[in-house]
């Protein structure tokens, strides 16, 4: 499974980018001039020609930032064709968060340095001000670690919404204000097409998306706490069942607890079974009201997504490592049957955090290739590679689920070991 990563996905948006202001430049024989401008910092400049580094740099920066801003709308629709693209859902919500802050930091850099013309007053000036100010507090509010902490996330959602009439704000302010842009014909039906598809993708997610994908409806069967702080709830289909592979996750609605409010969980039951299962750990303001549901309550499901899958490795032993509550997707991927050998190992503080063991335990006495332990860090210490003993590493697959902190640790020690990117898979462990 070879999927365009963000260290690819970069270099192609700035290569595909300055390749055509570099043809349009280099073809260019108008006669743009800069009568009556000024720059925040490099002060005035009068009757100067197009041809200067204020000018050139400060609107490459605006229309890579409208590129970047209108792929990121793009991802966010959760196409089915995008997400096979970029590897998964999750992989895509990776990249969209990262690209949003860079982003920022371009448009930043173009408001210090493209010119602003002094000659006539438009209402795209202010206008684009407005839109500035507006799109660096939403990537604040959206991405700025604290904040995410304090902010509820319906309320941080709602906001972040917010930041597709942002951009339309800051699209009109390009084409009310005097630019080369319009002077350069491949550039400007690039960013305008760029722009177009920015504003449709986010048209379509915020106004039409419900209309065109129907939620799955179900009801609560049952739940209850297993232990660790993890609720486990059974849903049952009231109607169409959720067509799902293992390993993926699903975006659940709980009328109950909020009725507009999505959150991704992972589906730890295997498509096979009538009915679905979710292992919900308390993590934040909405999972802790989880427990509060009742059987019968009703369950809106979205989805499903994710490729996390060893379908990609069937042909190798695999390892999997989960920590925590990653151990969803696993519990579900664990039911299916291989071919090759794979071993499980589940990071856990301590023993009674491992609340699946039992059923681990019975499908690895039940399947010859499937081999399953658990690791308790307050007895053993924080796992490494060389602690599981496992030879040969170039010639398996891994898939690592979990906390930031244990998926880097340990794809850095397989690196280390001689393993290739191409056999480590990794799902994303929170999305906001």
């Amino acid at each position: 499974m070879r999927k365009i990563k963000q260290e690819i996905y970069f270099p192609i948006i700035i290569g595909i980018h300055f390749l055509f202001w570099a043809i349009d430049l280099y073809f260019y024989t108008g006669e743009f001039t800069e009568l009556s401008s000024d720059t925040l910092l490099f002060g005035e400049m009068n009757n100067e020609s197009w041809f200067n580094f204020s000018r050139i740099f400060g609107e490459v920066l605006s229309s890579w930032v409208v590129t970047v801003f209108a792929a990121n709308f793009l991802m966010a629709t959760r196409a089915r064709w995008i997400e096979r693209i970029f590897g998964g859902l999750d992989k895509m919500y990776l990249i969209h968060k990262r690209a949003a802050i860079i982003a920022t930091v371009l448009i930043i850099a173009h408001f210090i340095f493209v010119p602003r013309d002094l000659t006539a007053f438009t209402p795209g000036k202010p206008l684009g001000f407005y839109a500035f100010i507006l799109i660096i507090i939403g990537v604040i509010v959206s991405a700025a670690p604290p904040l995410k902490k304090k902010i509820p996330y319906h309320k941080w959602l709602n906001f972040h919404k917010m930041m597709g009439v942002f951009y339309v704000m800051a699209v009109v302010h390009g084409i009310m204000v005097n630019s080369l842009i319009k002077e350069l014909p491949i550039t400007r039906i690039y960013v305008l097409g760029m722009s177009l598809m920015g504003i449709g993708a986010w048209f379509y997610k915020a106004f039409l998306f419900g209309l065109f994908n129907k939620p799955h409806v179900y009801r609560v069967s049952s739940s209850k706490p297993i232990g660790n702080e993890i609720t486990e709830l059974i849903l049952e289909p009231i109607g169409k069942p959720l067509s799902f592979k293992a390993g993926q996750f699903a975006f659940f609605t709980f009328p109950k607890i909020r009725k507009r409010e999505q959150h991704p969980f992972t589906i730890s039951s295997h498509p096979m079974e009538s009915k679905l299962r979710l292992t919900i750990k308390n993590l934040g303001d909405y999972t802790q009201k989880v427990d509060q549901l009742s059987t019968d309550d009703l369950v809106l499901i979205e989805g499903a997504y994710g490729l996390f899958s060893s379908k990609y490795a069937k042909e190798k032993e695999q390892v999997w490592i989960a920590g925590g509550i990653g151990i969803t997707p696993f519990l579900s991927l664990a039911k299916d049957i291989y071919t090759h050998k794979v071993n499980l190992f589940w990071c856990v503080n301590s023993e009674s955090d491992a609340v699946y063991t039992n059923e681990l335990v019975n499908l690895a006495e039940n399947n010859p290739n499937f081999y399953y332990s658990y690791w308790a860090s307050n007895n053993t210490g924080y796992l490494t590679i060389d602690k599981l003993n496992i030879t040969d590493l170039e010639s398996k697959a891994f898939f690592i689920c979990g906390p930031e902190a244990l998926k880097k640790s340990i794809i850095k020690q397989l690196k280390e070991k001689g393993v290739k990117m191409t056999d480590i898979y990794d799902e994303e462990f929170t999305f906001r």
